[in-house]
């Protein structure tokens, strides 16, 4: 008998965040090799480790802390954490995730279109080259 497809997604959820809670060393080197840290206001200039605990609790239900939370906003998947990862937690997983979930309870706020259009320009640029980008944007 097959299951339902939610029950198949929640199963994945809960087997990948304990999976993550089991191997993440909450050393920072995925914070630190993230992007898109200089344009996550909340997140810039803060701890590493704690940025990474603070996603961990949005992970399992918890609020984090605003470091946490808008780097959780702020990730465009650009893969650079998973390279940094000492122990393959996957992180960029962790905060699509962490993401899910803190939409789910409402810790995010909305984006409205004019920001969504910033965040487009900002991945744009960890993409283009020097020409493309004075070409493009």
């Amino acid at each position: 008998m097959k299951t339902a497809p939610h029950a198949d997604l929640a199963a994945l959820r809960a087997s990948e965040t304990a999976r993550m809670l089991a191997a993440c060393t909450q050393c920072g080197a995925c914070f630190d090799a993230c992007p898109m840290i200089p344009y996550a206001p909340d997140a810039k200039g803060a701890d590493p480790a704690q940025t990474v605990r603070g996603v961990l609790d949005v992970l399992t239900g918890g609020e984090g802390d605003a470091a946490a939370r808008g780097w959780i906003a702020a990730c465009t998947r650009s893969g650079s954490c998973n390279d940094a990862c000492p122990e393959a937690v996957d992180p960029m997983f962790m905060l699509r995730l962490a993401k899910y979930r803190a939409n789910e309870t409402g810790m995010l706020p909305k984006r409205d279109a004019m920001e969504a259009m910033s965040r487009v320009k900002v991945f744009a640029r960890l993409l283009f080259s020097e020409d493309e980008q004075r070409d493009w944007l």
